[in-house]
């Protein structure tokens, strides 16, 4: 598990930054982007983290971003994981570009 901190805060899984899924996805969505698949603005369907189980800081990350140096298997690896606001999404903070060899 990886410790999840996450500012998209109008997102209806996030209670105080932490996250009410048990498990959250990443998807790989260009080139130095990834994003949290499972984000659900709060707007469209409420706030419904008193809905899903408490919020807690560490979570499992599913990922799809082969670019990223913290992938293993299907998981992220990285043992703080950030989740910002930005205008693709919200961003993977935390993604490192896998390092090439020469």
């Amino acid at each position: 598990m990886s410790y999840l901190d996450c500012a998209q805060y109008d997102c209806c899984h996030n209670k105080a930054g932490c996250c009410c899924l048990d498990g959250i996805n990443v998807r790989h969505t260009g080139p130095g982007d990834a994003v949290c698949g499972s984000y659900r603005n709060s707007g469209g369907c409420g706030n419904v983290a008193t809905d899903n189980q408490p919020a807690s800081p560490e979570t499992e990350i599913h990922c799809d971003d082969r670019g990223c140096r913290h992938l293993e298997g299907r998981c992220c690896c990285a043992d703080h994981v950030s989740i910002d606001e930005c205008s693709c999404g919200p961003e993977c903070a935390t993604r490192a570009p896998r390092e090439t060899a020469e």
